[in-house]
């Protein structure tokens, strides 16, 4: 007499564990390179915003020379630059005395009223690319040309 073979349907343990296996890995990488580019999106974000609030400020400072009030520039300079958007960003936490990232606890753009600074707070210091900063800082600059009567505002970064 003949015996028949035992058909045998699924996964032996041996396949269950190297398919689970396999799965980790590419799960790892692809939430590894997820972080990457979340990073590098809120990175363009910032310098997006920061290259909006340079135009805004420069076309503000235009208007101003063009009108012969070039008096008001220092006063400019002073001001939250975020009032110059016809809209706020999303992210704008507002503005703050003595900026402490621990006490807002949120990541976002805020005004330091007490040096004039627009600051980014980071949402992930420790894994941002831009090293252990938790802050990124720009502030409005007056400035002269010596050589010429140009006078003129600059948004420079000064920290982060």
């Amino acid at each position: 007499m003949m015996k028949t073979p035992i058909l045998r349907r699924g996964f032996t343990l041996l396949e269950f564990a190297v398919t689970l296996l396999v799965a980790a890995t590419v799960s790892t990488l692809l939430l590894n390179r997820f972080e990457f580019y979340r990073e590098q999106a809120e990175l363009a974000a910032t310098r997006q915003l920061v290259g909006v609030l340079r135009t805004a400020l420069h076309a503000r400072a235009s208007q101003l020379q063009a009108a012969g009030q070039t008096e008001r520039l220092r006063a400019l300079a002073d001001d939250n630059p975020m009032n110059l958007l016809a809209q706020k960003p999303a992210n704008y936490l507002g503005e703050f005395v003595a900026v402490d990232p621990g006490k807002i606890g949120r990541s976002g753009w805020v005004f330091d009223a007490r040096d004039k600074s627009i600051v980014y707070l980071l949402p992930n210091a420790e894994s941002f690319s831009f090293g252990t900063a938790r802050l990124l800082r720009f502030k409005v600059e007056f400035f002269r040309a010596p050589e010429q009567r140009y006078v003129g505002l600059a948004l420079n970064q000064v920290s982060g």
